[in-house]
Formats: structure tokens, sequence, C-alpha cells
């Protein structure tokens, strides 16, 4: 053999074993390390013993193991993590490629790559689970785990609990069905502002998203799917209310308050999500008004909208969805606008039938799919939300350009266009909303509201404006827990968050053992929150294995300390530290709502806790 062709078989092995560690990584949350070890050692280890093993067996025998073997490499069993990962991949790799260099022919192994791409259509969860999961539940004992919430956060921590083969848990919805934001959010044109094939789970592929970023109602139907599929569904309880959580410490055990009643449990995960408690202004005369006011996290599908008048309070994410949409059968829509935002626009166009079947017969094209969205999410985040970044200037003349272009009005235009840094407060992605204030029946208010009247809005400008209907689209208290939570020595979550909320891995509290918070302080990000989401379930259920039945665990309170003077530090260097006012900080400056890093890295720091930042101690 050449020195050319020595050197492409090389780079050919090189870049194969580049590409699993990848996707171990990305997909299986193998820490990069462990990955980049276990294929640079498979593949060294395999050059070694290939001339010195024969590979004498019948050929269908290495044929039938390379397919299965090539199927194992990519999915292993679900609760292995670590170490024990680390070895199923070296070991189905190295087993892999001596079986397929034994087929010789290249009609050989490509029967072998047509036999695993059939395992991957008749297994597209990967291998099933070889144990129980049936609930163990049992009234005369407390929970191993209770988690409040079922949408996509406890889905996954539920998943994750069957994964390590933990049964005895129970997920409590307040909600009749599963899906938290996409159930309790349903106004007109809600769709998500990331693209679908990102905002899905990671093991649990959808092929069927008619749009690039799916509407509501299809992501609510994932929700679902996704519940059934994980085998979470029988340990969901819905239309339950949680009403409160006390830790006592003459147990160690968490007590909640379920429908009045009483439940223990050992380990609590709070999965309610940060879209949940609406944030209604209280305005001056609200009580006189005549006409129907509703927020649109709670919208009133018994309101008809058709022929009125209507006022949108507020310009953010919920109000360029909504507006486009109600103009299409509203007499008048008028949008009170206290700070305009940067909006991107949106080509929402429909994924052709084709490109679907592709998806679903060809599963790996959909992961490369999100593996590019995710690719482009982090180098935008990189390009153009750090506060020294000169993209960013760019990036906003072509969203002023974008405005000028597309609303007629050149004064409106003007009103439209933000006066502070893109990324300082939420950006927004719509196709329609530029385009529907060009309408005769839409109008856009910035002189602020004064009071509301019994016939509608009095604006600062001294201007009364008559309405059938007001809509609060203001947004979400994001800070505010949905009940008391209480640790030990009776401190109050909500009085300790107070003036500064603070988490350590925006997961964990000093002085609450054994609880974790699926979305805590500084847990927003740019890109998908999907991904958060599992990063976080893995990380929990390491610490919950950690603590097992008996311990108690929680972060000591200088790491604590020391992880959010440093995430601080970090977020002043960002976009979100800029100079308007916004719901992503205090007045003080301090950034409570989201993490100055960007995913990859807030993967990878979490992929295996740091032991040392962590207090033990027994139950009593």
């Amino acid at each position: 053999m050449t020195r050319l062709a020595l050197a492409f078989r090389l780079l050919a092995d090189l870049l194969f074993h580049g590409f699993l560690a990848a996707y171990w990584y990305l997909v299986h949350s193998l820490p990069a390390h462990y990955a980049a070890l276990g294929a640079l050692a498979s593949l060294v280890i395999y050059r070694l013993l290939r001339p010195r093993v024969p590979l004498t067996s019948p050929v269908v025998l290495w044929l039938v193991s390379a397919a299965l073997l090539f199927f194992l490499m990519l999915n292993p069993l679900p609760n292995l993590r670590g170490v024990a990962l680390l070895l199923w991949f070296t070991a189905c790799t190295l087993a892999f490629r001596l079986c397929f260099a034994a087929l010789g022919s290249l009609k050989l192994k490509g029967g072998a790559l047509a036999v695993s791409y059939i395992l991957f259509l008749l297994l597209p969860l990967g291998l099933p689970r070889l144990w129980s999961i049936e609930p163990t539940v049992a009234a005369d004992r407390p929970l191993d785990v209770a988690v409040v919430g079922a949408g996509f956060g406890g889905i996954a921590i539920g998943k994750e609990l069957l994964d390590s083969g933990i049964t005895n848990f129970q997920i409590y919805e307040a909600a009749p069905e599963v899906g938290g934001t996409w159930w309790h959010n349903r106004y007109p044109g809600l769709h998500v502002d990331v693209r679908s094939s990102l905002y899905s789970y990671s093991t649990f592929p959808n092929p069927n998203w008619s749009r690039s970023w799916a509407p509501r109602k299809e992501l609510l139907e994932y929700a679902i799917q996704a519940s059934e599929a994980f085998g979470v569904r029988p340990f969901i309880r819905l239309s339950t209310w949680v009403e409160g959580l006390q830790f006592d410490e003459q147990s160690g055990l968490w007590q909640l308050t379920v429908g009045g009643k009483p439940v223990l449990a050992r380990h609590v995960v709070l999965a309610t999500g940060g879209l949940h408690i609406p944030n209604t202004p209280q305005f001056t005369g609200a009580d006189t008004f005549k006409g129907t006011t509703f927020h649109s996290a709670r919208w009133r599908d018994d309101v008809e909208l058709a022929g009125k008048r209507i006022a949108i309070i507020g310009s953010g994410a919920s109000a360029v969805q909504v507006i486009p949409e109600i103009a299409k059968i509203a007499a008048q829509v008028d949008m009170y606008q206290r700070t305009p935002n940067w909006v991107s626009p949106q080509d929402n166009r429909e994924i052709s039938t084709v490109r679907q079947k592709v998806y679903r017969y060809v599963p790996m094209a959909y992961k490369l799919e999100r593996l590019r969205t995710y690719v482009f999410s982090e180098l935008g985040f990189r390009a153009v939300f750090p506060m020294e970044s000169t993209r960013r200037a760019q990036v906003e003349q072509a969203l002023g350009r974008y405005v000028n272009a597309t609303i007629d009005d050149k004064e409106l235009a003007a009103k439209l266009i933000p006066d502070y840094e893109f990324g300082c407060k939420r950006p927004l992605i719509t196709g329609h909303f530029y385009p529907s204030l060009n309408r005769p029946n839409v109008g856009v208010i910035t002189e602020g509201i004064d009071r509301l009247t019994p016939s509608g809005i009095r604006s600062r400008a001294n201007i009364e404006r008559d309405y059938d209907v007001i809509i609060m689209a203001t947004g979400f208290r994001l800070a505010e827990l949905p009940f008391p939570v209480t640790g030990r020595e009776d401190q109050s979550l909500a009085e300790l968050w107070r003036d500064q909320p603070e988490a350590y891995e925006s997961m964990m509290v000093h002085g609450y053992p054994n609880l974790y918070l699926m979305s805590g302080p500084n847990s927003g990000l740019i890109g998908s929150i999907i991904i958060h989401i599992e990063s976080a379930a893995n990380f929990m259920v390491q610490v919950i294995e950690k603590a097992g039945d008996a311990g108690l665990i929680e972060p000591r309170l200088e790491a604590q300390q020391a992880y959010n003077t440093a995430l601080q530090e970090n977020l002043q260097q960002t976009v979100w530290a800029g100079s308007c006012k916004s719901w992503y900080k205090l007045d003080s400056g301090h950034v409570v709502a989201n993490n100055p890093h960007p995913i990859s890295m807030i993967v990878y720091d979490r992929m295996q806790p740091r032991w040392e930042d962590f207090l033990f101690s027994e139950r009593p």
C-alpha cells in the first residue's frame, strides 16, 4: 500500500473516530475528555490488534455482529454514565471495527450497514430498558423523588429517573395535561422561537414538524408523545396542585402539601418552569373598565374578537405573535408600546413532505440538521452577545434596515427601532409582525398609559380611546416561586431570594438539601432550553444517586457564593449587562435570568458534578 493510501486511510480513521467522539458527547452526554479518550483508545487498539487477530469465523456471523455493534456503538444502555459509558463505547467501537474489517468486500460491508440501518428504524429511541419501569409508589413509604411540573423539564427528569432504575417517584402537574408552557399558553399565532429540530429532546427526534419553528399545537402533541415514549406517563398525576414544600429536619424528608394532604419525599425536583405566573400590571381604574380584560397566558377562548376594538398592552414576544393573527378579524388593534424590541425576520415556511420522509427514514439526517442548528446557535452567541462584540453593530444596522424597508410609515418606523444594544432585552423573531403594522386597523401607541377608564384607556397624552377587550401581553414573573418553599431553620426560599436570587449551577441552594430547580436563577440561555433541561436532568440524577436512600446533599455555601461571584463577573461582560432595563436583571445591575456562557460550555460544566462543592450528611 502506498504512503498516500496509508495517509488517506489514517485520515479516514481519524475523521470517523472524531465523529464518534462528537456524537457520544452531544447525544449521550459523555464528558468531552472521556469521549475523546474512548475514540482515540479504540482507534489505537484496533490498529494494533487488526494484524494480529485471526478473523476466520463464518461471514454471516461477522456481518450480523458488525451490524449489531454499529448500533450499540451509538446506542448504549440507558443507565450507563461516566466510566461505565466510556467502557461501553470503547468496547463496542473496537469490536465493530474488527468485525467490519473481517467482512472484506464492500458488498458485505454494505450489507452490515443495511442491517444496522433496519435496527435504527426499529429502535428509534435506542436500546429499550432491560428492567421494569412500573411505578413502585406505596402509600406507607416516602417517595424517592417528587417532581413538580410535567412540562418538558418534568418529562426529562422522569426519563432520567427511569433510566437509572428509580421507579418510586411521582410527577405532580396542576394542568389537566402535560406540556407546561405549551398547555397554559394558547393564544393565536403562538409558536416556538427556536428551530424545532433543536427544541426537542436529543433522544426523541420528531420528523413530523410541519414548520421550522413549530406551532403550539404540535409542541403540545410532542410533549404528550414524549411522556408516553419515555415511559413517564404512568408516573404523572394530572390536575393535582402542590400547595407548599417544607423540609422536616427531624426526619430529613421533604413534606409536600398536595391537595391539602401531606406527601413525604427524599428528593424534590421543581420543574415548574419560568413561564407559568403571568405578570399583570395594576393600572389605576382597572376595576372600572366595563369590557373584558385577560392576560395572553390565560387566553379566553370564550371571548369573541371578531369586529371588536382591542388593546394589546406590551410589545414583547407574545404581542408580536398575537397581533398579526387577531388583526385579521378585529375592527381595530392598538399595541401599547413602552419600549421597542429588536425583531429579526423569520422565514417560517412549511417543511416539505419529502424532507419529513427523509427525516423519518434516514434518522442521521435529522440529527445532522439538529447539529447544524446547534452550531449556528453557538456561533451566533459567541459573535453577538459578548459586550465587546464588533458584530453586534452590524446586526443592529441590518435590523434597522429591515424595519425601514417593511414599515410604510417612516415616523412609526423610527419609534420601532430600539436605542439600546441588540440582545440587552430578549430578541424577537417573526416574519409577520412588522407587515401587520401596515394594516389600516392596527395602531402603535407610545404615549404610555395613565389609567383605565370604563370605556377603555387614557394615555399620558390625555387621549382616551375606547376598547371592547384589553389583552395584557406583559410577560411573566420569572423569579417568583409557585408556592411557599421552606428549608432548614424554617428559612423561606422566597424571603432568601427577595433581594437577589442565587443558586449553585442554577439548580441547588445551600440550606435546602435534596432540592433541585429545573429553571432556577441564571438558567436562561441563547439557544434551546431543552438542551439546558437535558443537562440539568442528567446532573440532578447523578446527585440523587450519590445521596442514595439515606443521604442529604446540598452545595457548600462558599461554593455557591464563589459560583455566583464568577457568574456575575462573566455576565458583566455580556450584552445583558447593557444599558437597557429588562427582566433579565435587577435595578442593581445583578443579572438574575441568564447564564453568560454558550450552551456547549454549560453542558460540559454539568456533565460531572464537582463533589468537593457539596456537603454530605446522613438523614436522621
